[in-house]
Order: structure tokens, then sequence, then C-alpha cells
């Protein structure tokens, strides 16, 4: 059980922060697919292009084959930029970052830091997923609330290897190179570095959603094949449970860097693939509105625009 609960962690995580930790949402529902469209922008200076590539960090085959502009665009780079290269991560180090920074020292337990009727919940969600308590007793807030999500992504039958970014991690062909716009430690600091408040809002939020997390999943993925951006944002940012201030470091400060990376490409004369989550490109505080505030002409590409 430990051992899986690793592996579940290392991987969920960068696909957990980079979602903005979504499960929090109340689901909308997804129109039918609209034809021509898709979740891919294309940003032009006057010395390069770089496509912008909306991604579902986990998932299923229903969600491919993409359209064949979208594996166009990918096949003319030379760059893809992806938030963390997860077929890098070194395992050990992350969990190790887990045990410094998520876990109790001590005799000290997460019982002594959650309400009764936070304690109540978490004994059912172990009973309803055949998890021992004992396992989660050692983790602070933040890591538990990732384990309750992680349960509900695998019940869904999801899987991060048929997320987006992953599909486009295993084409790359050199001379094609990969570039990361974030590392995974900082995407773990920002959950590490949340306070005790922001991290018990997120454990209570992840278990009041845990026995709707493959709803939600299932209408991200239907808005995401249909290429409806505004479901999408819906989803991201309407009716959220878990604490804003952490949704803000997860979301908006994060398009702000996110942005300066994608702008340092522009700048440049390789052609850019850059996929990342799609809530980061969408809205008025993604990175799209911030280009444009910036200056650069971007437009979204159609099915059959190349």
């Amino acid at each position: 059980m430990i051992k899986s609960l690793r592996a579940s962690l290392v991987r969920l995580l960068p696909a957990l922060v980079a979602l903005g930790v979504c499960h929090a949402q109340t689901p909308v529902q997804a129109p039918a697919k609209a034809a021509g469209r898709s979740l891919m922008w294309k940003a032009t200076s006057s010395t390069n292009t770089v496509y912008l590539l909306g991604s579902i960090h986990v998932g299923d085959n229903s969600m491919y084959p993409l359209p064949p502009n979208v594996e166009a665009a990918f096949a003319a780079s030379k760059v893809l930029a992806v938030e963390i290269n997860i077929k890098s991560v070194d395992q050990s180090k992350i969990f190790k970052l887990v045990q410094d920074y998520g876990m109790y020292a001590g005799d000290e337990t997460l019982a002594t830091h959650i309400s009764k009727e936070t304690s109540a919940a978490l004994d059912d969600f172990c009973s309803k997923n055949n998890v021992p308590r004992m396992v989660l007793d050692k983790m602070k807030p933040w890591v538990a609330a990732i384990t309750v999500i992680t349960f509900g992504f695998k019940a869904a039958g999801e899987d991060p290897s048929l997320g987006i970014d992953m599909h486009f991690l295993n084409e790359v062909k050199e001379p094609q190179r990969i570039e990361e716009l974030e590392t995974a430690d900082f995407q773990m600091s920002i959950l590490s570095s949340a306070t005790e408040q922001e991290q018990l809002e997120m454990l209570n939020a992840s278990l009041k959603q845990a026995d709707k997390a493959k709803g939600m999943i299932q209408k991200l993925e239907q808005a995401y094949v249909a290429g409806d951006a505004e479901s999408l944002e819906k989803l991201v940012r309407e009716e959220e449970s878990g604490p804003k201030s952490l949704m803000k470091k997860l979301l908006d400060d994060r398009n702000v860097t996110m942005t300066q990376r994608v702008e340092q490409y522009l700048k440049g004369k390789d052609p850019s693939f850059v996929v990342v989550g799609a809530g980061h490109i969408i809205g008025e505080k993604g990175i799209v509105k911030l280009l444009q505030d910036k200056g650069y002409h971007v437009e979204r590409v159609t099915t059959d625009q190349k």
C-alpha cells in the first residue's frame, strides 16, 4: 500500500498542481463537440511562432487522436516546453521532499490538527477506499488532500500516462528538445508553503468532492474534446470550495511567470510548442490574455487551420 501510494503521489503531484486542484470545483455540463474548435493558440512575433496547447494531465483513450493540425504544429516545432518533464522526475528526490515538508515528525499526527468532523470524513473515505487510516496519520493536510484526489482519479479510471503533456513527451524526436517552464521542486513548494488553514480547507474540499471525482473529470474531458474553453474555465473558476488564496498561487501567480517564459520563446527563433494545463491558458488572467496585453498577436487555431 505505502509503495503504491508513494508512486501515485509522485506521478500525480505535477498534474494536481497544474490542474489547479480543480477537484474542488463543481462540474458544469459540457456541450457536444463543436466543429472546428481546438484548445490551441498561435502566438507570433517578428522572429518566431509559438503554439500554446491546453493540456489535461490525466486522461483516457477517448481524448485521442488529437486533431491533425495539432500534431502537425508539434512536428514542426524544435522545442517542446512543458510545465515539468514528468519522465525525468527523480521520484526518490520528490518523495524525500514530501517526507521532509509533508510529514509530521515525532508523535505529532494529522488527528491533532483536524476537527472531529474532518476526522470522521477521513475515516469514511478510508473505509470506502480500503485505505488504512494509519497510512494518512503522519501526513500533513496538503499531502492527505493529494492522497484523497489520487484515489479519486484512480477510481475514475484516469491515467497520467494518457495525459496530453505525456503524449507529446513520448513523441519527441531529435533534433527536438524538451524544456521545462517550472520544476517539480517549485510545484511542490507551492503546496508545502501553504498555511495550515489553507491546507485544512484543501483537505476538507477534497473529502467533500471525493465521491464526485469521476463525474468531474468526465465533464472536464468532454469540455476539452469539444474545444469548449468557456466550460473549462467554469470548471476551474466557478464555485470554488478550496482556499481562494491557494488557488491564486496555483493558477494566477504561475500564469505570470509562465507568460514570461513563453515571451522568451517569442523573442527567439526556434519554433516552439508549449503544453500547459488548460486552466493556465484560458480566461482573463490566462497566458493568452497576458500575451495579448503585452502586444503579441495571439489567435485561436481551428481544427482545419495550421
